[in-house]
């Protein structure tokens, strides 16, 4: 099978992750994206992971961060998943995704594999 070769994951590989990370939330917040392409975050797992530190670090009432200058603009952590547009997100769905992701790749790597496999006697 064509398909399965595997230089064509040397090719695919590239043009299969940019858009997963470019939708991701690091380099274009999700109210930026246009309309007929705001369900492609929501099949980036590196969104899931992103979003999940973030609010890791930055969410649950955090106390204001420390800064030494006369104006911070990010010294409230709330503020600063505001910019990201990640004030609504929840740490238990990112962490669901991310599991979901984990075994459901599993499963497709599996039954791949099985595939050539079959494919090659």
């Amino acid at each position: 099978m064509k398909m399965l070769i595997t230089k064509n994951g040397v090719f695919f590989g590239p043009v299969a992750s940019v858009p997963i990370l470019l939708f991701s939330g690091f380099f274009v917040t999700f109210s930026a994206i246009p309309s007929y392409l705001q369900w492609v975050p929501y099949i980036s797992y590196i969104r899931y992971g992103f979003e999940g530190a973030m609010l890791s670090i930055y969410g649950y009432g955090r106390a204001k961060l420390k800064c030494s200058e006369a104006y911070c603009h990010f010294k409230n952590p709330a503020t600063f998943l505001e910019e990201l547009d990640m004030d609504q997100g929840r740490y238990w769905v990112d962490v669901v995704a991310l599991a979901g992701f984990f075994f459901l790749l599993r499963i497709v790597a599996f039954l791949v594999l099985k595939l050539k496999l079959k494919l090659d006697k």
